[in-house]
């Protein structure tokens, strides 16, 4: 299986190969990640409450599920590329953020903050 970043050269090319770069502008691209975001919260919406494997025991619903957070990553990728963000750099950052914010002796267990 290929890694993300060996699948960004391939994206670019399919982008370019369409001349879709004038249309990919940030403001364009966020508002796919975020419709593209709303079209997987679709597919639970009045769904009771699945365990993991329910879900992935659902192959058809698996395979939309697969579909919308390829399109997803896909605008993520564009998007993160074109502002030169590092991906890998800015989860590392994020992580070490969040274990400061939210210290596991505190917050083990606890899905809320208080």
């Amino acid at each position: 299986m290929a890694s993300i970043e060996k699948m960004v050269p391939l994206l670019l090319n399919f982008r370019s190969e369409r001349d879709w770069e004038q249309f990919h502008i940030p403001k364009e691209l966020a508002i796919a990640i975020s419709i593209e975001t709303s079209e997987l919260l679709e597919l639970f919406l009045w769904r009771e409450k699945e365990s993991i494997n329910q879900v992935k025991n659902d192959k058809h619903t698996m395979n939309l599920i697969i579909d919308e957070i390829a399109d997803i990553l896909i605008y993520l990728l564009f998007l993160s590329h074109d502002l030169e963000i590092n991906l890998s750099l800015a989860l590392k950052q994020k992580i070490e953020k969040n274990a400061k914010k939210y210290p596991k002796e505190e917050y083990r267990g606890r899905y809320k903050a208080h």
